[in-house]
């Protein structure tokens, strides 16, 4: 997308700081207003501020937009950013009138054919095929912790480029084709080893994750490749395909090869997105809305901590979890129950925490097996979590690829092996999201390996898996209040609905951008949509599962790495963190976005 930073030098212009900032501004080219243009006001001193450290609008059919909510920014300290695929900045001009309360500013675009330090890093596999498996694996795997591919990768690729041959060497180069295959697909497969060892820190300079360290029998089987996130199969598919289709000249893209640049916006000129800096250093990974509490709530992961975010102040308040730092736990996943309790995974413990955010107590619930890694809490279509007939609530244990219930009032715990393929090590086959039906009798849970499962709670018996092929990556889902389930496939670039009263599957959903990665999709019970947390794209989109139709919403900062998207209730709001591995390697930020449609009665 294109961006263009800008410092607005008013101070020297003898304009007064300003602490009720509204900067309003057009937006032409080529002579016409120019709508649709995304216009971030970015306040440089947010650490020290009351505010948002962003807000961001989008200019309407006239080319108009307002930006406010930066409240104790001075203007001198304000950075803006102008972003539209296709279009780049030509001129910049201040109005010469401007007083403590804001300013005006006029913005020239001119349009852009080579858009290659505009699109994002899904653009860069363009060349993959759709129907090709290694193709597929690293569309969804390499993006599951990252954008790909990163600037890094990017460099790295650029690098290979001597493999093949300079023009003096065409005839040798044309003559020796399958044999640079070779090595260059060699060389990735190497960085895919280095990557399945990296999967297990949060940095290549971190200690290993999930409780284990290098003398513990896991860690050694997970460096071996059939015991890993990624086997043999998938290492070598992968490999391939780098080798084969991953650009290697970065410096030019057509703004014609991008079909995706024409999805239409979710946003409007009443759309609003705010960026709360978190200035942790560590790995914020998800957040969560809940009723009982004005702040939102936000977990760090390599930090054993958790935070509530003052979305008024953009201030942070860090809580310990219990037991931490001398116990490692790695709050994971968090979500609310419909009391307004906060369960939090920890990771590193393999315990389920629930946290009361009005007294800030906490419980802690062990027992779950070692090296069980809890995960996911199984929620329902209001995206709370869900308790059975019983009145307990499911997990699902990635390490051991089992379903787990908890008697929340007993601790009670019970533990349900989940379908693996023959042969297959249980941390492969990595069980990981789950919601619960609307008769609280069946959890219906994703597997990364390629499954999409059911279990019936009542009667202890599995429903017919539905496998998927290598590198489709059934990742994060949803349900709805008829029962439909939605699932993210990160490699195929799809939204996937079954109907599970029906047993059958209702459609699937090709993203306009099928390289972009869907980590995760939220289900909006008030729209009637779906949010998916586009991850290699930058964005999110919005999907009306009744039409079809999709649009996007854009987001105001590249290496926008998006996890989960909750939702607040009350006013339809949308939060979601940019959630980079490794730490400190990609924006760390919260992030409220005010949709800016009607919302239709409750």
């Amino acid at each position: 997308m294109f961006r263009q930073y800008l410092t607005a030098a008013l101070l020297g212009a003898g304009i007064a700081p300003a602490w009720a900032l509204t900067i309003d501004g057009t937006v032409t080219a080529q002579g016409k207003p120019l709508g649709g243009v995304m216009v971030t006001a970015e306040d440089l001193e947010s650490g020290d501020n009351d505010n948002p450290t962003s807000v961001t609008a989008f200019s309407d059919a006239s080319g108009h937009f307002s930006l406010a909510g930066l409240t104790h920014a001075r203007l001198g300290q304000v950075t803006l950013r102008a972003q539209k695929l296709g279009y780049r900045l030509e001129s910049l001009q201040w109005a010469s009138a401007a007083s403590e309360k804001g300013a005006s500013v006029a913005l020239r675009l001119t349009p852009t054919d080579n858009v290659a330090d505009q699109v994002p890093a899904s653009a860069w596999l363009g060349r993959f095929p759709l129907d090709d498996r290694g193709s597929r694996f690293v569309a969804g795997q390499c993006a599951g912790c990252h954008q790909f591919p990163s600037r890094q990768v990017r460099r790295f690729a650029g690098s290979l480029a001597g493999l093949t041959a300079s023009e003096k060497q065409a005839r040798w180069a044309s003559a020796t084709q399958q044999e640079n295959e070779r090595v260059k697909e060699r060389v990735w497969r190497g960085a895919v080893q280095m990557m399945r060892a990296l999967a297990l820190r949060f940095s290549a300079d971190s200690p290993v994750r999930w409780g284990l360290d290098e003398s513990h029998p896991e860690y050694q089987k997970l460096l071996t490749a059939d015991y890993s996130l990624f086997n043999t199969e998938e290492e070598t598919a992968g490999a391939t395909a780098l080798a084969r289709y991953l650009e290697e000249d970065f410096s030019t893209f057509k703004l014609a090869d991008y079909p995706a640049a024409a999805t239409p916006l979710a946003a409007n000129d009443q759309s609003r997105i705010y960026e709360y800096a978190l200035h942790a250093g560590g790995w914020t990974r998800e957040i969560a809305w809940t009723p009982a509490s004005d702040h939102v709530w936000l977990v760090e992961d390599s930090g054993d901590r958790i935070a509530k975010l003052d979305p008024a102040t953009g201030r942070l308040h860090w809580i310990t979890v219990p037991g931490a730092p001398q116990h490692p736990q790695g709050p994971h996943t968090i979500n609310t129950d419909p009391d307004g309790n906060i369960w939090i995974s920890l990771e590193e413990s393999y315990a389920l925490a629930r946290l009361d955010p009005k007294s800030e107590q906490w419980r802690i619930y062990p027992g779950f097996g070692d090296f069980s890694v809890a995960h996911d809490t199984c929620l329902d279509h209001d995206r709370l979590v869900a308790f059975d007939g019983h009145g307990r609530l499911w997990l699902t244990l990635i390490g051991q690829n089992e379903l787990a219930s908890l008697d929340p009032k007993s601790g009670a715990i019970q533990r349900f092996p989940m379908p693996k393929k023959d042969g297959e090590a249980a941390f492969h086959a990595a069980l990981y999201s789950c919601v619960m039906s609307s008769d609280r009798k069946h959890v219906w849970f994703t597997q990364l390996n390629g499954i999409v499962g059911g279990f019936n709670i009542e009667t202890g018996q599995l429903e017919k898996p539905i496998e998927f092929p290598l590198g489709a990556i059934p990742h994060r889902m949803a349900i709805d209040d008829h029962d439909v389930i939605y699932v993210a496939l990160s490699g195929d670039g799809q939204v996937f609905a079954y109907d599970t009263r029906a047993g059958k599957e209702v459609a699937r959903y090709p993203l306009p951008d099928r390289n972009s990665s869907p980590y995760a999709v939220t289900w909006d019970q008030t729209r009637r949509v779906l949010w998916v947390a586009a991850s290699n794209t930058d964005a999110i989109y919005r999907l009306d599962p009744t039409s079809a139709d999709i649009q996007v919403l854009p987001l105001p900062r590249t290496r926008a790495y998006l996890r989960m998207i909750d939702l607040d209730h009350k006013t339809g709001d949308l939060w979601t963190t940019y959630a980079h591995l490794p730490i400190n390697r990609g924006p760390n930020y919260a992030v409220r976005i005010v949709v800016g449609d009607r919302l239709p009665p409750k």
